[in-house]
C-alpha cells in the first residue's frame, strides 16, 4: 500500500484538472500523427532517378571544380513554410551522392528527384564536359531486401563531427599545398578509398552515402558564436543563459544585502587584440571564418561494408575510416562514428564479463544492422545532422583525376564531340 501512496497523491493533485491538460495532450498527439501521415504520403509521392557518373579519361582539374557543382545544387534551396509542412507534408529537397564499391568496381552515383535531373546534369557537364551521365537501375536491388541474413553480414555507422559544426575538416587546398598543384603529383583525398574498393572480391561491397540538403544562413549565424569565442569577444547569451545569469545576479545581491558575501571584486576586462593569438589560434579562427562564409548543407554521412560471411574482413572498415581520418588536422575537426547508429554494441552489463560483451549483444547488433541497412536503402535523412560547406563536400565527393590509378576504376573510354550546328533532327 505504501507503494501506491505516491500515485494516490499525484492523482489527488492532478485528477481534478483533467479537463485542462487532457485536451492539450490529445491535440498535440493528433497534430503529430497528422504531420507524420502527411509527410509519409509526400515522401511516397516523390519520383527519384539514379544517375551514374563516369569520369572522363583525362581529368586534370582540382577538386575545386566539384565545389561549383555543389554551389549549383544549392540553388534548389527553398524554405518550406508552415502551411505546406502541415497540410501537404512537404519537406525540403535533398540529394544522395554515393561512392559505391561492388566486387572491385568503383562507381559514382547521384540520386535526385526527377524534376531536378536537368539541373544536376547541367551543373556537372559545366565542370566535367567529357563526363558521362546516364540513368541506371538501383544497385541496391541486387542484394536481398533485408540484411543481415544467414549468408551475409555487415558493419555500418553514420559519421558525425568530433567538434562543433563550425570547425572545418582538412579540405583539398591542404592536399594541393602539401603535394603541389600538378595533377600527377597531387594527392587526391579519394585515393585511399579507391584503393580499398578496388581490392574487394566478388561478394564484398563498400557503400558510402552523402545525403545533403541545402540550408539557409541560420547555421552560419549560429556558428558565429564559435568565431566570437575564438576571437575573445563576449558571446551573446541565449534565453536560457539569460535566466541563469539573472538568478545568479539576484542571489549575489541578496547575499550582499544580508552580509553573507564579501565585497564584490571588479573584474578587469582586457580589450581583445588579435596580435595576442598564437599562430595555431589564428589559423583555427581563419579556417572557421572560411567555412561559415560559404554555402552550407545539412548532411548525413552513412557508410556500410557488407559481404558474404566467408569473405567478411573488418580490415576494409579500417580502410574506409582511414579515408576520413586523413581529413583531420590539428585544431580543426574530424569525423567519428555515431555510437547511436554504429552496428557494434556491448550489450547490457558488459562490465561483469571478461570479454566486455554483455547480455543480448547479438540481438542489439542485429537490430542496428537491420536498421542502418534499411535507412541506406531508403536514403532516409535522419534528424541528427552535421553541417558541411561546398568546399568540404567537394573534398569528399568529386570525380578523381588521372592521378588515381586504382584498377577496375571505370572511366569514359572515348571523348565525345558536339554535333555540327544545323544538323536536322
Amino acid at each position: 500500500m505504501e507503494i501506491l501512496s505516491p500515485l494516490k497523491t499525484a492523482f489527488s493533485i492532478f485528477g481534478p484538472y483533467w479537463w485542462l491538460y487532457l485536451p492539450i495532450l490529445f491535440g498535440a498527439g493528433t497534430i503529430a500523427g497528422w504531420l507524420n501521415y502527411k509527410t509519409q504520403r509526400y515522401l511516397l509521392s516523390l519520383k527519384w532517378v539514379l544517375l551514374e557518373l563516369k569520369p572522363p579519361p583525362d581529368v586534370q582539374k582540382s577538386p575545386k571544380i566539384a565545389e561549383n557543382i555543389f554551389s549549383g545544387l544549392h540553388s534548389s534551396y527553398l524554405p518550406v513554410n508552415l502551411k505546406k509542412r502541415l497540410f501537404l507534408g512537404e519537406v525540403p529537397n535533398w540529394y544522395s551522392c554515393e561512392i559505391v564499391g561492388n566486387g572491385g568496381n568503383t562507381n559514382f552515383y547521384i540520386r535526385v528527384q526527377e524534376g531536378m535531373r536537368k539541373v544536376v546534369e547541367n551543373v556537372i557537364f559545366a565542370q566535367y564536359p567529357d563526363a558521362e551521365i546516364k540513368e541506371v537501375d538501383d544497385y541496391i536491388t541486387q542484394l536481398p531486401k533485408y540484411l543481415p541474413d544467414d549468408n551475409h553480414d555487415l558493419f555500418g555507422a553514420n559519421l558525425i563531427f568530433n567538434k562543433e559544426d563550425a570547425y572545418p575538416i582538412k579540405t583539398y587546398p591542404f592536399f594541393e599545398e602539401e603535394s603541389g598543384k600538378d595533377e600527377f603529383k597531387r594527392t587526391d583525398p579519394l585515393a585511399p578509398l579507391a584503393e580499398a574498393t578496388a581490392s574487394l572480391q566478388p561478394g564484398e561491397h563498400i557503400w558510402l552515402q552523402f545525403l545533403i540538403r541545402p540550408t539557409g544562413a541560420a547555421w552560419s549565424k549560429e556558428s558565429q558564436k564559435v568565431v566570437d569565442k575564438l576571437s575573445g569577444k563576449k558571446v551573446k547569451p541565449d534565453a536560457f543563459q539569460k535566466i541563469i545569469d539573472f538568478i545568479s545576479t539576484l542571489l549575489t545581491d541578496l547575499f550582499d544585502f544580508f552580509g553573507v558575501a564579501g565585497e564584490k571584486k571588479e573584474e578587469k576586462k582586457e580589450e581583445f587584440n588579435v596580435q595576442k593569438l598564437t599562430p595555431g589560434q589564428r589559423f583555427t579562427l581563419e579556417q572557421v571564418e572560411n567555412k561559415i562564409a560559404k554555402l552550407g548543407f545539412k548532411a548525413n554521412i552513412r557508410f556500410i561494408y557488407l559481404a558474404r560471411k566467408e569473405l567478411f574482413h573488418r580490415s576494409h572498415v579500417s580502410s574506409v575510416i582511414g579515408m576520413f581520418k586523413q581529413l583531420y588536422s590539428n585544431n580543426l575537426n574530424t569525423f567519428k562514428p555515431d555510437r547511436e547508429t554504429m552496428t557494434f554494441h556491448k550489450g547490457i552489463l558488459p562490465q561483469i564479463f571478461p570479454s566486455d560483451r554483455g547480455f543480448f549483444t547479438k540481438q542489439f547488433e542485429f537490430r542496428r544492422k537491420w536498421k542502418i541497412y534499411q535507412n541506406y536503402r531508403k536514403r532516409a535523412f535522419l534528424k541528427k545532422v552535421i553541417f558541411l560547406n561546398t568546399e568540404e563536400l567537394a573534398t569528399m565527393f568529386h570525380l578523381p583525376g588521372i592521378g588515381v590509378k586504382a584498377p577496375a576504376f571505370p572511366r569514359v573510354e572515348a571523348k565525345k564531340g558536339q554535333p555540327p550546328a544545323g544538323l536536322p533532327m
